[in-house]
């Protein structure tokens, strides 16, 4: 580490910042470094106080889209049975296709919740 940066001092802790222990997250709206003593949480997003409800309704209407495109993948699937009785088994059998889309995941649910 060069000598300039080590006498320069964390703004949050006030220590050297090769002795920070400051943890820091990305703004979710304007992404910005934010330590964690100033960020808020909002549903698995965080950000700085400025951007804190742009990002709650940033965050609630991601939410909505996805939980409206996850009600489309199972509207055809909607009141069938799907038991181990005669009609059950047609149906599995029928409605294949949209079962397996029913199934999968999709990688924006998986964005939406910060997993790979």
């Amino acid at each position: 580490m060069c000598y300039e940066k080590m006498k320069e001092e964390c703004p949050y802790c006030f220590e050297k910042l090769n002795n920070c222990v400051c943890h820091f997250n990305t703004c979710y709206v304007c992404k910005k470094l934010v330590p964690d003593s100033l960020a808020y949480e909002y549903r698995g997003a965080i950000c700085c106080e400025e951007c804190f409800d742009e990002g709650t309704k940033k965050r609630d209407f991601e939410r909505q889209e996805i939980m409206t495109e996850e009600q489309h993948k199972l509207k055809p699937l909607e009141g069938l049975s799907f038991g181990d009785s005669v009609i059950g088994r047609a149906n599995r059998e029928i409605m294949k296709p949209q079962i397996e889309i029913a199934r999968k995941e999709s990688g924006r649910i998986k964005s939406y919740e910060n997993r790979k």
